[in-house]
């Protein structure tokens, strides 16, 4: 983990980019936080990375409302998968407690009070519409449970996390040239 912040995290840069977007202050996804990012992911020393790669079949065209198709229903995906895992390494480190107790912790923390497991997923949070996140209104979100921050808004360069760590080139699309394949980054943070 320490080494990809020290070689990924732009926290200005990136978080400047979180600054220009409509859901800044709009969504509990996205920030601003009511926790120290840089706390949070020095909670963990290890994290696995996620490239995924959407390809469309021959002749389905990457219009605005596809890719808003195709990204929902792959998110839907990992994210469950990432939600699992994380629920996987908690059990692990519970059992673990349980085999050694004078290492007991409260539940659902390890010896610096976090989860002991983390996951960031692909963007924004698709639970709810954007136009009716409970942020807007002051009110607790709705799905606490289920919702994650991605790697962006905690300040790490995802365009340099794919051409860096996984030779891709992000392709950004416009309304009249899409790109050829979509590319989503999650992760996995943990401790060892």
């Amino acid at each position: 983990m320490a080494e990809y912040i020290a070689g990924y995290r732009d926290f200005a840069r990136v978080r400047g980019y979180c600054l220009e977007c409509g859901r800044y202050g709009n969504c509990w996804a996205c920030p601003p936080y009511d926790f120290d990012e840089t706390a949070l992911l020095g909670k963990y020393t290890t994290i696995s990375l996620l490239a995924t790669v959407i390809t469309p079949s021959e002749g389905v065209a990457l219009t605005p409302e596809t890719v808003d198709l195709i990204i929902r229903r792959e998110r839907q995906r990992l994210d469950r998968m990432l939600l699992g895992m994380e629920q996987d390494i908690e059990a692990q480190a519970e059992r673990t407690t349980l085999r050694n107790p004078q290492t007991a912790m409260p539940s659902g923390a390890n010896a610096v009070g976090a989860p002991a497991a983390r996951a960031f997923f692909a963007g924004t949070c698709l639970l709810c519409p954007p136009e009716h996140c409970t942020r807007r209104e002051n009110l607790p979100c709705r799905h606490p449970e289920s919702i994650r921050p991605s790697l962006e808004t905690l300040g790490l360069d995802v365009t340099r996390t794919t051409s860096g760590l996984f030779g891709i080139e992000l392709q950004w699309g416009r309304p009249d040239a899409p790109p050829a394949y979509l590319t989503l980054i999650s992760a996995l943070a943990h401790r060892e």
